[in-house]
């Protein structure tokens, strides 16, 4: 695709995705495949539940989940950006004792992964509002923007965090050409894992990778709106009928019409005369009131019997350039996996119109499987693993079992000690856990918890699945009818009462259908007590009566004659059909995150790197004057110490916070105050920033030299100090308010 035509796609999707009418396209082919994809992705809303739920928080927790991040809500346009891109991110980060759950797009985020398939990073770029102090005082373009870039960069153990007033790119060489200083801070990954998941729409064959759902067929999109575009033109053009007539100009046309000339075919078609100009370049007539057209009299006057006038009616749009852009717009649409609602030609009944919307139904279906089963889903049972372990620390700080310390590299002596020290605590941290898990089962089975006590309880598979709270075609009650007694039939076929519920219900999983099973099916009772008393009979009656090839015993006697079977298998139909109950499933480590481990978790909390190296080195200087690893690079040890000294008394406890008590402002947030602690509007006696840094305001009253002097800091003395620099400009401002002349006094007064 040439670069015009590529220009025109992408403005026809960002029109699609900002739903911008007035965006110069005509084509309606991206428009109408969202919304149909809208429809049967979303038919009358969505329901999250676990796959596992014996205490019955988790289904509470996770639609808690849902209803603060108002998931429901967000998810149209999140179809929009998925379908579009074909790929995009989810994720979350603790927020006190909740989660805020976020979505990026595909230009919004850069994931990268191990060889082994695993995330290892995340970067992350979204935008913020703050609000101007200056009020009126703002001037177009000159408020150093109260819009905010924020760049995350997210690993197992540190989540970096860059505030910039313009957007960063993720490419590292562009930002080196465009540099522009922000403030960096380091923050702690408390989670021990990325919380992200990449979800993909239509997946190549490779695998982690994917393409948009119309970037296959871009150039037959633009052709389309070209085809659309064209036939628009010739209905406005065409529109108006044209007057032939003998008669003179000035005689049919309304006075104040006579400004210019009438268009013409031609002239639109690019001839025009030598003679005279041309409709092409000029204005034509009657463009201001009539829509292009002039104004013809109602009654025209002095007619004469030669006199000859006439009204020619093009054809704007032929009924085959109709046609064909119409069979285009049902190939464009099939092609896209759905049906044009149309241009339905192929059904003639109801049921054959709902088959062909059977199509849609499973692209829709299939899209759901990678936005929501292997995204969203996946996102809530990472955060079921982490509320598990929340919920393992907690009891455990709450019966009092103390977790063992980590060993430090740094602070011992030589690596045959740190070795030792792994060792020791490997088998340390084994009893550990068998003991809490076994203090977790007692606790659990005698459904009694310590005070204190926060989280999820461990339950097994945290997979979480998602369905359909409605159908977009309402079953009627014919239909309802006879699905029930479809199911009526295969229970008397001896079908278990759980799969023959699923063609009534299909929606619900087995425990819901056990749970509707808690009543007493006294037709199938009845005709389970009905088939033992007729084997019971059956046995009675054989007892009486002689083998025929033993007339001394009875036909009981035989064998091959056994009915005692056949009741113990009606009994335990029976005690099936009363007492239907869950199934527990068992956690697997399938569905875990790459998690840092307990050496690792203990290192990222001392604020040191889990693993140094040339693209991770040990200390990054923040933007707030703190290092990653501590308060200061000036108690750590220097490479140059003396070998074999122990480095203990260089490592610091860190200054680094959370990232859940960290402040990172949403996208698309209006915050009150700038969260890079810019200061706007200071007061008399407020401080300045650090001499010689220009403070991040978009005025600055006073003199420029005595607001950030160059000289300040170069001679001795309490010449340089903010303070001073402070009382300079006060007393600037007040001089200048005092150099009043006497005419403007007047002219105020």
């Amino acid at each position: 695709m040439n670069q015009p035509k590529s220009e025109r796609f992408r403005r026809i999707l960002e029109a699609a995705r900002k739903r911008e009418g007035a965006s110069g396209t005509d084509t309606m082919i991206v428009n109408s495949h969202l919304a149909q994809m809208r429809l049967f992705m979303l038919r009358q809303g969505l329901e999250f539940y676990p796959a596992q739920d014996t205490f019955g928080f988790r289904k509470q927790f996770i639609t808690q989940l849902v209803e603060e991040n108002e998931i429901d809500m967000r998810m149209e346009g999140i179809i929009d950006d998925f379908l579009i891109d074909g790929k995009g991110l989810f994720y979350f980060r603790p927020v006190g004792d909740t989660y805020r759950l976020m979505w990026f797009s595909k230009e919004n985020y850069r994931a990268y992964y191990d060889a082994e398939g695993e995330l290892e990073e995340v970067e992350l770029i979204y935008s913020f509002n703050v609000r101007s102090g200056l009020g009126p005082m703002t001037l177009p373009g000159q408020d150093e923007g109260s819009n905010r870039y924020v760049k995350l960069s997210v690993k197992r153990d540190e989540i970096k965090e860059t505030i910039n007033h313009e957007k960063p790119s993720f490419d590292s060489s562009a930002e080196i050409l465009n540099y522009r200083p922000g403030k960096t801070r380091t923050l702690t990954n408390s989670l021990g894992f990325i919380p992200a998941v990449e979800a993909y729409s239509t997946m190549r064959s490779t695998g982690m990778d994917a393409t948009g759902e119309f970037d296959w067929l871009a150039d037959h999109i633009v052709v389309h709106d070209d085809l659309v575009k064209n036939i628009r033109t010739n209905i406005h053009f065409f529109g108006n009928p044209t007057l032939v007539s003998s008669r003179p100009k000035h005689d049919l046309i309304e006075s104040g019409d006579s400004e210019g000339m009438r268009p013409t075919i031609s002239s639109q078609a690019g001839f025009y005369s030598a003679n005279r100009p041309s409709t092409r370049v000029s204005q034509p007539m009657g463009s201001g009131s009539g829509g292009g057209g002039a104004k013809i009299p109602r009654i025209i006057a002095n007619i004469e019997p030669t006199d000859r006038a006439v009204f020619l009616t093009p054809d704007a749009v032929s009924g085959d350039q109709n046609l064909y852009q119409r069979q285009y717009r049902e190939e464009l649409r099939t092609a896209l996996g759905g049906v044009d609602e149309l241009g339905i030609s192929s059904g003639a009944t109801a049921y054959e119109i709902k088959s062909l919307y059977g199509r849609a139904a499973t692209t829709a279906s299939r899209r759901c499987r990678g936005l929501l089963t292997y995204g969203l889903c996946k996102l809530f049972s990472l955060i079921i693993f982490h509320e598990e372990k929340i919920f393992r620390d907690s009891f455990s700080a709450a019966i009092g079992l103390q977790k063992p310390l980590a060993p430090i590299r740094e602070e011992l002596e030589s690596d045959e000690a740190y070795q030792e020290a792994i060792e020791a605590f490997t088998n340390i941290e084994g009893e550990y856990k068998d003991s809490l898990e076994e203090a977790i089962r007692g606790a659990v089975q005698i459904e009694e918890l310590p005070a204190g006590v926060v989280g999820l309880i461990p339950d097994g598979n945290r997979k979480v699945e998602w369905r359909w709270k409605g159908p977009v075609f309402e079953d009627g009650t014919e239909d309802i009818l006879n699905s029930s007694i479809v199911v009526r039939n295969l229970q008397e076929l001896g079908v278990n009462s759980i799969e023959a519920l699923r063609y009534l219900f299909p929606d619900k999983t087995d425990e819901e259908r056990s749970a509707m099973l808690s009543g007493y099916p006294f037709r199938m009772a009845q005709a389970t007590q009905q088939s033992i008393g007729s084997f019971l009979s059956l046995i009675e009656n054989m007892r009486q009566v002689p083998h025929p090839q033993a007339p001394d015993l009875p036909l009981l006697a035989d064998p091959k004659l056994d009915l005692t079977p056949y009741v113990y298998r009606a009994l335990d139909f029976l005690k099936r059909e009363l007492t239907y109950a869950g199934q527990y499933s068992d956690t697997t480590s399938a569905g875990d995150p790459t998690a840092l481990n307990s050496i690792e978790r203990a290192r990222a909390d001392r604020g040191l790197p889990t693993s140094t190296g040339p693209e991770r080195p040990t200390f990054q200087p923040d933007s707030f004057g703190a290092t990653a690893g501590g308060p200061g690079a000036a108690g750590l040890p220097t490479p140059g110490g003396a070998p074999g000294q122990p480095m203990a008394g260089g490592i610091q406890s860190p200054q680094r916070q959370p990232e859940l008590a960290a402040e990172l402002p949403s996208p698309g947030a209006l915050l009150r105050d700038d969260p890079t602690g810019s200061e706007r509007g200071l007061s008399a006696g407020a401080q300045l920033p650090v001499t010689g840094q220009l403070p991040e305001r978009t005025f600055n009253f006073g003199d420029a030299d005595l607001s950030a002097p160059a000289n300040a800091g170069l001679f001795p003395g309490d010449s340089g100090t903010d303070a001073e620099l402070q009382q300079r400009r006060d007393a600037t401002k007040q001089s200048r308010e005092r150099r009043v002349s006497r005419k403007r006094q007047r002219r105020k007064s």
